[in-house]
């Protein structure tokens, strides 16, 4: 009987959040250093992005996919917006948040959608852990789409595009398509 008790705490307490650091080599020789907090029971990952203004048109976001409704956010807590997206790879494994150094690197473009999302729209949308990741910020939606075929034209579009990082993803967005989006 005390075996059985002892099981049954065990399997309700659940898994824990795992912290990882990681460092992101993409496919422009950038390293980006991040940690990486990822619940697989709970099917969620939170991304610190370090220091990236040694990049021209660097962002630095903190970001939070919740694999459950599907969407992920970034954060510049800088400029306070959040881009609501869906998530554009599938929720990585354990092995892969663990591994220190990778080179998987997936490119996207966002194509921000420039009207401003209130709380309640970002819940609907995307559920109410994006949204209370999101709450207080300039919220906006964008549609995200591979970069393989667009990623010559984001690179010829020069200082026009800003670049965020997240876990094995790199996203470009118009820089001044984002300003205007959120009013500066």
């Amino acid at each position: 009987m005390i075996i059985g008790l002892a099981t049954l705490l065990l399997v309700s307490v659940g898994a824990v959040p795992e912290v990882n650091h990681l460092v992101e080599i993409d496919h422009q020789g950038h390293r980006v250093a991040m940690d990486v907090i990822h619940d697989s029971k709970d099917k969620t990952v939170l991304a610190i992005v370090g220091d990236v203004s040694k990049y021209k048109n660097g962002i630095q976001t903190v970001n939070f996919h919740d694999y459950n409704t599907g969407y992920g956010a970034l954060k510049d807590i800088n400029k306070q917006t959040c881009v609501i997206t869906k998530s554009p790879v599938p929720m990585g494994t354990d092995k892969q948040y663990r591994v220190g150094i990778t080179t998987e690197v997936h490119d996207h473009i966002l194509s921000l959608v420039p009207r401003k999302l209130t709380y309640e729209d970002v819940r609907t949308l995307a559920g109410p852990k994006v949204a209370a990741f999101c709450k207080d910020y300039t919220s906006l939606y964008a549609d995200i789409t591979p970069a393989n075929k667009q990623r010559r034209a984001a690179d010829d579009a020069g200082s026009s595009m800003s670049y965020m990082w997240c876990v094995i993803s790199t996203c470009f967005v118009n820089t001044a398509a984002l300003d205007s989006a959120i009013g500066k």
